[in-house]
């Protein structure tokens, strides 16, 4: 099976690739509409996920390019051949956006912010049923209705620290939601625009996002936030967003320092958890020993 993920923002675009990769669904990705439309026609994938800022928020185009035109003299047979060559459409859109009704290969569609969670079920659930046997579980079929019992089944503990190694932070996203569902204060800290972070982990305007920007990370002034947030906050949680863009900014060695330094302010701070996710096929051996050194290694496998 194939799919087309149309969004120009990589960071959402590596939140859907990274669950289409888990169920093994090959994948290919367009940042505009226009492009998405020639990869329609040449790489004929059977799903499309289109983002509806794509373009500057003209996204929707792309359903209206692609919503056949019914002629008169059609038979029925034609009618059905021609309905049957399109590709089912998931819109992720805004809570004030409609989707066009016209359109019959739109199947569903997702309002933002979501969970890795979330989009996880939405995309199995335009998989076709011949497919569905082969594609694997990615979350957990028996959701607790109280988050502080998801938790215990997560075999988190809030005051301990995680690292999850992984491509891409899907883990991470499912693990932060929950701790935002149970009532916990969120920081992330990530080199993305606090809308944008906000949406791509699905967390609210309540929780704070800490942006690193420039060429040089300010590190110093990260960890002078995390410490003002800790001093406000009844049940803190920080989460490193992307440590990959972190070490590849700042090298490892004050990347690991920064770490160590946000650790150690439990002493003056009280309790916190700490969460973090990271490619381990970017580290050294050391580098991942230090990390689980410092924090459990987390695994939703255990």
């Amino acid at each position: 099976m194939k799919a087309l993920v149309i969004e120009d923002r990589n960071a959402m675009a590596q939140m859907f690739c990274g669950i289409l990769e888990k169920f093994g669904i090959e994948h290919k990705v367009s940042p505009t509409t226009a492009g998405g439309l020639e990869e329609l026609e040449a790489y004929k994938p059977q799903l499309v996920i289109l983002d509806s800022s794509v373009d500057n928020g003209t996204g929707m185009q792309f359903i209206t390019a692609i919503t056949p035109v019914i002629e008169e003299k059609e038979t029925r047979k034609e009618r059905r051949k021609k309905l049957d060559s399109g590709p089912s459409v998931m819109v992720v859109r805004t809570i004030y956006e409609t989707v066009p009704t016209d359109c019959p290969f739109v199947k569903a569609s997702l309002v933002r912010p979501f969970t890795a969670e979330q989009l996880s079920d939405a995309i199995k659930a335009l998989i076709p049923k011949e497919k569905k046997a082969e594609v694997p579980k990615l979350f957990s079929t028996q959701h607790a209705s109280d988050p502080e019992t998801e938790l215990e089944r997560m075999k988190l503990t809030y005051g301990e620290s995680y690292v999850v190694f992984e491509e891409r932070p899907i883990i991470i996203h499912q693990v932060m939601q929950v701790f935002a569902n149970a009532g916990y204060d969120m920081l992330l800290l990530t080199h993305l625009r606090a809308k944008v972070a906000r949406e791509k982990y699905g967390l609210d305007m309540g929780a704070e996002v800490f942006t690193l920007s420039g060429s040089n990370y300010p590190l110093g002034t990260m960890i002078t936030a995390v410490q003002d947030f800790l001093g406000k906050k009844k049940k803190p949680l920080i989460a490193f967003g992307d440590l990959d863009n972190i070490i590849e900014h700042c090298g490892v060695d004050l990347t690991m320092r920064s770490i160590q330094q946000i650790l150690s302010l439990r002493k003056s701070r009280g309790k916190f958890t700490l969460l973090t996710s990271v490619d381990d096929s970017l580290l050294t051996d050391n580098v991942r020993r230090l990390l689980t050194e410092m924090m459990i290694e987390y695994d939703k496998e255990d």
